[in-house]
Protein backbone atom coordinates (compact mmCIF):
# COMPACT_ATOMS: atom_id res chain seq x y z
CA UNK A 1 0.00 0.00 0.00
CA UNK A 2 1.08 3.29 -1.17
CA UNK A 3 1.96 6.71 1.32
CA UNK A 4 -1.55 7.99 -0.89
CA UNK A 5 -3.49 4.62 -0.33
CA UNK A 6 -3.22 4.59 3.43
CA UNK A 7 -6.13 5.17 5.79
CA UNK A 8 -5.34 8.10 7.75
CA UNK A 9 -7.62 9.04 10.35
CA UNK A 10 -7.19 12.45 12.31
CA UNK A 11 -9.12 12.68 15.82
CA UNK A 12 -8.92 15.20 18.46
CA UNK A 13 -7.16 13.38 21.51
CA UNK A 14 -8.11 11.02 24.22
CA UNK A 15 -7.86 11.63 27.95
CA UNK A 16 -9.02 9.92 31.12
CA UNK A 17 -9.37 6.51 29.49
CA UNK A 18 -10.64 7.38 26.98
CA UNK A 19 -9.63 6.84 23.33
CA UNK A 20 -10.93 10.70 22.41
CA UNK A 21 -12.48 13.01 24.17
CA UNK A 22 -15.34 13.55 21.28
CA UNK A 23 -17.67 10.99 21.07
CA UNK A 24 -17.47 11.18 16.94
CA UNK A 25 -13.67 10.32 17.07
CA UNK A 26 -14.65 7.39 19.65
CA UNK A 27 -16.98 6.07 17.16
CA UNK A 28 -14.31 6.52 14.20
CA UNK A 29 -11.76 4.91 16.63
CA UNK A 30 -13.37 2.33 18.31
CA UNK A 31 -14.65 1.49 14.81
CA UNK A 32 -11.35 0.92 13.05
CA UNK A 33 -9.90 -0.98 16.13
CA UNK A 34 -12.57 -3.66 16.10
CA UNK A 35 -12.72 -4.46 12.38
CA UNK A 36 -8.88 -4.28 12.31
CA UNK A 37 -8.40 -1.46 9.82
CA UNK A 38 -5.03 -0.62 9.02
CA UNK A 39 -5.53 2.84 9.86
CA UNK A 40 -2.62 5.89 10.96
CA UNK A 41 -4.17 7.83 13.52
CA UNK A 42 -3.17 10.99 13.30
CA UNK A 43 -4.08 13.49 16.68
CA UNK A 44 -5.02 16.67 16.35
CA UNK A 45 -3.07 18.83 18.45
CA UNK A 46 -0.66 21.19 16.13
CA UNK A 47 -1.58 23.74 13.91
CA UNK A 48 -0.95 21.73 10.26
CA UNK A 49 -3.03 19.16 10.83
CA UNK A 50 -6.39 21.27 12.64
CA UNK A 51 -5.80 23.86 9.28
CA UNK A 52 -6.43 21.20 7.04
CA UNK A 53 -8.97 18.28 9.44
CA UNK A 54 -11.33 18.60 11.95
CA UNK A 55 -11.81 15.12 13.86
CA UNK A 56 -12.97 12.88 12.50
CA UNK A 57 -11.63 12.54 9.26
CA UNK A 58 -10.83 9.94 7.51
CA UNK A 59 -8.97 9.71 4.41
CA UNK A 60 -8.15 7.39 1.53
CA UNK A 61 -6.26 7.68 -2.05
CA UNK A 62 -8.03 11.54 -2.93
CA UNK A 63 -11.35 11.27 -0.56
CA UNK A 64 -12.11 12.22 2.96
CA UNK A 65 -14.72 11.38 4.87
CA UNK A 66 -15.89 14.12 8.36
CA UNK A 67 -18.64 11.90 9.87
CA UNK A 68 -18.06 8.86 11.70
CA UNK A 69 -21.02 7.28 9.84
CA UNK A 70 -19.99 8.35 6.61
CA UNK A 71 -16.77 6.24 7.50
CA UNK A 72 -18.28 3.54 8.23
CA UNK A 73 -20.13 3.29 5.05
CA UNK A 74 -16.98 3.68 2.79
CA UNK A 75 -15.00 1.39 5.02
CA UNK A 76 -18.28 -1.34 4.14
CA UNK A 77 -17.66 -0.90 0.55
CA UNK A 78 -14.40 -1.95 1.50
CA UNK A 79 -15.48 -5.02 3.31
CA UNK A 80 -14.75 -4.26 6.44
CA UNK A 81 -18.29 -4.18 7.70
CA UNK A 82 -18.92 -5.11 11.62
CA UNK A 83 -22.48 -6.05 11.28
CA UNK A 84 -22.43 -8.26 8.08
CA UNK A 85 -23.13 -11.31 10.48
CA UNK A 86 -26.37 -10.07 11.96
CA UNK A 87 -29.34 -11.39 10.40
CA UNK A 88 -32.21 -8.90 9.05
CA UNK A 89 -34.09 -8.91 11.97
CA UNK A 90 -30.74 -8.07 14.05
CA UNK A 91 -29.82 -5.44 11.61
CA UNK A 92 -33.62 -3.48 12.37
CA UNK A 93 -33.04 -4.03 16.08
CA UNK A 94 -29.61 -2.79 15.96
CA UNK A 95 -30.81 0.35 13.86
CA UNK A 96 -33.46 0.98 15.77
CA UNK A 97 -31.51 0.71 18.64
CA UNK A 98 -29.07 3.11 17.42
CA UNK A 99 -31.16 5.95 16.40
CA UNK A 100 -32.54 5.83 20.17
CA UNK A 101 -29.07 5.76 21.54
CA UNK A 102 -28.42 8.62 19.21
CA UNK A 103 -31.32 10.50 19.78
CA UNK A 104 -31.59 10.34 23.73
CA UNK A 105 -27.67 10.06 25.03
CA UNK A 106 -26.26 12.54 22.84
CA UNK A 107 -28.46 15.56 24.15
CA UNK A 108 -26.87 14.83 27.87
CA UNK A 109 -23.74 14.46 26.32
CA UNK A 110 -23.78 17.87 24.92
CA UNK A 111 -25.75 19.13 27.60
CA UNK A 112 -23.02 18.35 30.41
CA UNK A 113 -19.91 19.89 28.08
CA UNK A 114 -21.46 22.35 26.65
CA UNK A 115 -24.31 24.13 28.37
CA UNK A 116 -23.70 23.28 32.12
CA UNK A 117 -21.96 26.46 32.77
CA UNK A 118 -20.08 24.89 35.75
CA UNK A 119 -19.09 22.02 33.29
CA UNK A 120 -17.78 24.20 30.69
CA UNK A 121 -15.83 26.75 32.38
CA UNK A 122 -14.40 24.38 34.89
CA UNK A 123 -13.43 21.83 32.59
CA UNK A 124 -14.35 21.95 29.11
CA UNK A 125 -13.33 24.88 27.99
CA UNK A 126 -10.16 24.58 29.86
CA UNK A 127 -9.13 21.20 28.79
CA UNK A 128 -9.47 22.33 24.35
CA UNK A 129 -7.73 25.29 25.27
CA UNK A 130 -4.68 23.22 26.34
CA UNK A 131 -5.08 19.95 23.85
CA UNK A 132 -5.23 22.20 20.86
CA UNK A 133 -3.32 24.94 19.73
CA UNK A 134 -4.02 28.68 19.66
CA UNK A 135 -6.15 30.00 17.82
CA UNK A 136 -8.09 26.34 16.74
CA UNK A 137 -8.94 25.67 20.31
CA UNK A 138 -11.07 29.20 20.70
CA UNK A 139 -12.43 28.45 17.33
CA UNK A 140 -13.43 24.63 18.03
CA UNK A 141 -14.85 25.51 21.43
CA UNK A 142 -17.24 28.15 20.32
CA UNK A 143 -18.08 25.83 17.50
CA UNK A 144 -19.00 23.34 19.58
CA UNK A 145 -20.95 25.47 22.47
CA UNK A 146 -22.61 26.80 19.15
CA UNK A 147 -23.87 23.19 17.79
CA UNK A 148 -24.56 21.76 21.54
CA UNK A 149 -26.89 24.99 21.66
CA UNK A 150 -28.30 24.57 18.74
CA UNK A 151 -29.27 20.89 19.61
CA UNK A 152 -30.74 21.91 23.04
CA UNK A 153 -32.69 24.69 21.76
CA UNK A 154 -34.42 21.94 19.00
CA UNK A 155 -35.44 19.82 21.76
CA UNK A 156 -36.88 22.72 23.94
CA UNK A 157 -37.75 25.38 21.86
CA UNK A 158 -39.56 27.34 24.60
CA UNK A 159 -37.68 26.11 28.05
CA UNK A 160 -34.14 28.00 28.70
CA UNK A 161 -34.32 26.62 32.14
CA UNK A 162 -31.42 24.68 32.18
CA UNK A 163 -32.57 22.84 35.79
CA UNK A 164 -36.28 22.03 34.13
CA UNK A 165 -34.21 20.78 30.79
CA UNK A 166 -31.52 18.83 33.05
CA UNK A 167 -34.61 17.37 35.23
CA UNK A 168 -36.17 16.12 31.92
CA UNK A 169 -33.25 14.66 30.56
CA UNK A 170 -32.27 12.82 33.79
CA UNK A 171 -35.70 10.49 32.86
CA UNK A 172 -34.34 10.74 29.27
CA UNK A 173 -30.95 9.25 30.16
CA UNK A 174 -32.73 6.56 32.93
CA UNK A 175 -34.94 5.76 30.52
CA UNK A 176 -32.42 4.79 27.52
CA UNK A 177 -30.18 3.18 29.84
CA UNK A 178 -33.03 0.96 31.29
CA UNK A 179 -33.67 -0.20 27.92
CA UNK A 180 -30.36 -0.87 26.81
CA UNK A 181 -29.77 -2.92 30.28
CA UNK A 182 -32.37 -5.19 29.12
CA UNK A 183 -31.53 -5.77 26.06
CA UNK A 184 -27.89 -6.17 26.81
CA UNK A 185 -29.00 -8.73 29.40
CA UNK A 186 -26.11 -11.21 29.98
CA UNK A 187 -24.54 -11.33 26.76
CA UNK A 188 -21.11 -9.48 26.38
CA UNK A 189 -22.65 -7.82 23.53
CA UNK A 190 -25.74 -6.17 22.05
CA UNK A 191 -26.07 -9.21 19.45
CA UNK A 192 -23.75 -12.46 20.76
CA UNK A 193 -20.26 -12.22 21.51
CA UNK A 194 -19.06 -10.19 18.97
CA UNK A 195 -19.53 -6.41 19.19
CA UNK A 196 -21.99 -4.63 16.52
CA UNK A 197 -22.04 -0.60 16.05
CA UNK A 198 -24.30 -0.75 18.11
CA UNK A 199 -22.40 -1.80 20.83
CA UNK A 200 -19.59 1.16 19.38
CA UNK A 201 -21.99 4.31 19.64
CA UNK A 202 -23.06 3.05 23.64
CA UNK A 203 -19.85 3.16 24.06
CA UNK A 204 -19.22 6.64 22.77
CA UNK A 205 -21.77 8.12 24.75
CA UNK A 206 -21.79 6.26 27.78
CA UNK A 207 -18.32 6.07 28.57
CA UNK A 208 -17.51 9.46 28.91
CA UNK A 209 -20.21 9.85 30.88
CA UNK A 210 -18.42 7.33 33.41
CA UNK A 211 -15.03 8.50 32.86
CA UNK A 212 -14.91 12.74 32.71
CA UNK A 213 -14.50 13.78 35.74
CA UNK A 214 -16.91 16.65 35.48
CA UNK A 215 -17.12 19.12 38.10
CA UNK A 216 -21.09 18.78 37.86
CA UNK A 217 -21.88 15.05 36.80
CA UNK A 218 -25.14 14.70 37.86
CA UNK A 219 -25.29 11.72 35.22
CA UNK A 220 -22.43 9.35 36.18
CA UNK A 221 -25.01 7.91 38.96
CA UNK A 222 -27.66 6.93 36.54
CA UNK A 223 -25.10 4.77 34.40
CA UNK A 224 -23.98 2.70 37.67
CA UNK A 225 -27.66 1.88 38.49
CA UNK A 226 -27.18 -0.99 35.34
CA UNK A 227 -23.72 -2.82 36.32
CA UNK A 228 -23.80 -4.70 33.01
CA UNK A 229 -23.47 -1.60 30.86
CA UNK A 230 -20.46 -0.87 32.87
CA UNK A 231 -19.36 -4.44 32.07
CA UNK A 232 -19.52 -3.50 28.73
CA UNK A 233 -17.67 -0.64 28.85
CA UNK A 234 -14.78 -2.39 30.47
CA UNK A 235 -15.02 -5.09 27.90
CA UNK A 236 -14.27 -2.96 25.18
CA UNK A 237 -11.45 -1.00 26.90
CA UNK A 238 -9.87 -4.41 28.07
CA UNK A 239 -10.11 -5.76 24.51
CA UNK A 240 -10.43 -3.45 21.86
CA UNK A 241 -8.68 -0.32 23.69
CA UNK A 242 -5.84 -1.28 26.12
CA UNK A 243 -3.67 0.59 27.72
CA UNK A 244 -5.10 3.81 27.52
CA UNK A 245 -3.95 6.05 30.27
CA UNK A 246 -6.56 7.11 32.73
CA UNK A 247 -4.50 10.14 34.19
CA UNK A 248 -4.99 13.41 32.82
CA UNK A 249 -2.88 14.88 30.08
CA UNK A 250 -4.25 18.34 30.44
CA UNK A 251 -5.77 18.73 33.85
CA UNK A 252 -3.88 18.02 36.79
CA UNK A 253 -5.98 17.43 40.16
CA UNK A 254 -5.04 20.17 42.45
CA UNK A 255 -2.81 18.74 44.96
CA UNK A 256 -4.34 18.51 48.33
CA UNK A 257 -2.71 19.98 51.20
CA UNK A 258 -2.53 18.63 54.77
CA UNK A 259 -4.76 21.04 56.22
CA UNK A 260 -8.31 19.39 56.78
CA UNK A 261 -11.93 20.76 57.03
CA UNK A 262 -11.62 20.59 60.38
CA UNK A 263 -8.21 22.28 60.83
CA UNK A 264 -9.77 25.06 58.32
CA UNK A 265 -12.53 25.49 61.05
CA UNK A 266 -10.04 26.07 63.72
CA UNK A 267 -7.78 28.88 61.98
CA UNK A 268 -11.73 30.48 60.60
CA UNK A 269 -12.73 30.30 64.98
CA UNK A 270 -9.22 31.62 65.65
CA UNK A 271 -9.52 34.70 63.23
CA UNK A 272 -13.01 35.42 64.32
CA UNK A 273 -12.41 35.32 67.91
CA UNK A 274 -8.84 37.45 67.44
CA UNK A 275 -10.71 40.18 65.56
CA UNK A 276 -14.13 40.16 68.10
CA UNK A 277 -11.72 40.74 70.83
CA UNK A 278 -9.57 43.38 68.76
CA UNK A 279 -12.93 45.38 68.24
CA UNK A 280 -13.84 45.40 72.38
CA UNK A 281 -10.60 46.25 73.50
CA UNK A 282 -10.86 49.09 70.50
CA UNK A 283 -14.37 50.06 71.47
CA UNK A 284 -13.03 50.48 75.41
CA UNK A 285 -10.56 52.60 74.78
CA UNK A 286 -12.13 55.04 72.21
CA UNK A 287 -15.06 55.10 75.54
CA UNK A 288 -12.42 55.93 78.21
CA UNK A 289 -13.58 52.48 79.59
CA UNK A 290 -10.03 51.84 79.39
CA UNK A 291 -6.99 53.75 79.38
CA UNK A 292 -4.44 53.47 76.36
CA UNK A 293 -1.76 53.86 78.86
CA UNK A 294 -1.86 50.31 79.74
CA UNK A 295 -0.99 49.15 76.21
Amino acid sequence: MTSKEKFMLYVYDGDYGLPSINSECIKALLYCSIIEVPVQIRTLNNIKFCTFYSGPCFVHKNLSFKSSNDIVLYLNTLNYNLNVNLNPKQKSECLALTHLVQAKLRSVLEFQLWIDQRNLEEFTRIWYGRALPWPFNSILVKRFKENAINLIESLYPSDYNTEVIREDLQTMVTDCLSSLSTRLGTSNYFFGDKPSTLDIVVYSYVAPLIKLPLPANSFNGCVTLWPNLVRLIKRIDAKYLPGLPKESKYIKIRETTNTSDEEVSYVAISIFTLSAVTLVFGFAITRGIISSRYF
